[in-house]
């Protein structure tokens, strides 16, 4: 007997992993990713969370810790998505991702995952409402940050 909506095998296999990268259900029906659209989809994502960022310091500079709170929330979020919008090849038009990330996807990934840890981190850190213990906990995410970017980002003119 059959299980209901149940897939077994491959099929299934593959959709749950497709499922896990966050692709939406006509993403995967579609085939193979646009790597075009999701390079720029990588681009937006890494400006939110810039901006995001900023939101964190003067927020935090201000003792707004709500807002402090819901930016690195964001961030996490955001953070989390980066290896799914980085498939081999999505190295296109204005990127700055390098091609080592796909020769240690799994280092990228553990990145990816460390710095949404401190992103989650400072959410808990923003609800003590202590300003020194929240910069500390921010140095600790834009650290986390940097240690993806010194590997896998192309520095821009002046980084």
């Amino acid at each position: 007997m059959r299980g209901g909506g149940v897939l077994r095998g491959g099929a299934g296999a593959a959709l749950a992993l497709l499922a896990a990268a966050g692709l939406s259900a006509a993403q995967q029906k579609a085939g193979p990713p646009d790597l075009a659209a999701v390079q720029k989809e990588r681009a937006a994502t890494m400006k939110a969370i810039n901006y995001a960022m900023r939101e964190i310091y003067v927020g935090s500079k201000k003792g707004e810790m709500a807002g402090v709170a819901k930016a690195a929330a964001e961030v996490a979020d955001l953070v989390e998505k980066i290896p799914a919008l980085s498939p081999e090849g999505s190295n296109l038009g204005e990127t700055r991702i390098k091609p080592e990330v796909w020769k240690n996807f799994d280092h990228y990934e553990k990145l990816s995952a460390q710095a949404a840890q401190a992103a989650r981190m400072l959410v808990q850190v923003a609800g003590g409402g202590d300003r020194a213990a929240v910069m500390k906990s921010f140095a600790a995410l834009a650290n986390s940050c940097n240690e993806c970017h010194k590997p896998y980002r192309i520095p821009k003119d002046g980084d």
